[in-house]
């Protein structure tokens, strides 16, 4: 087996499924980075308060990258930062009334965006793909 090749064409993957995702966004007043975040804080609020915190170990990036986003998405009035009553230190997110309006219209995109990308994909390809990705995160950890 040829790893640079296989490590290009998964960079060249990744790079089109970027791409890919964006378009399901390109008519809308979010980045499509922006609306996986407010999906994911859209799903877990369901459970559980979100922090900061959980948008990094969810994205994979920084701290102050993840206060970026935050920062655009507060300004554009999409979420605010609530100070918990028990300790004021911790900031959770919440959803504004802007994003609630929207909240059918950003799940729907990211699922379809999801969905787009396993049709035709056999059940039992998919299980080797999520072993395959599991075990190269491992390995990134590493």
């Amino acid at each position: 087996m040829d790893e640079k090749k296989l490590m290009e064409q998964y960079d060249k993957m990744n790079r089109k499924m970027q791409r890919h995702f964006a378009g399901y966004f390109s008519d809308s007043q979010l980045t499509c980075i922006q609306g996986i975040v407010l999906h994911y804080i859209i799903v877990e609020n369901e459970r559980r308060d979100i922090f900061p915190k959980d948008l990094e170990e969810f994205l994979g990036i920084k701290g102050s990258s993840v206060t970026s986003l935050i920062n655009n998405l507060e300004q554009g009035g999409y979420l605010r930062r609530e100070s918990l009553e028990s300790d004021g230190r911790y900031k959770k997110l919440v959803l504004t009334e802007k994003t609630k309006e929207i909240q059918e219209d950003i799940v729907r995109r990211v699922y379809d965006y999801m969905h787009s990308m396993f049709v035709g994909i056999p059940e039992e390809h998919l299980k080797i793909f999520e072993s395959v990705i599991r075990q190269m995160a491992k390995n990134a950890d590493k």
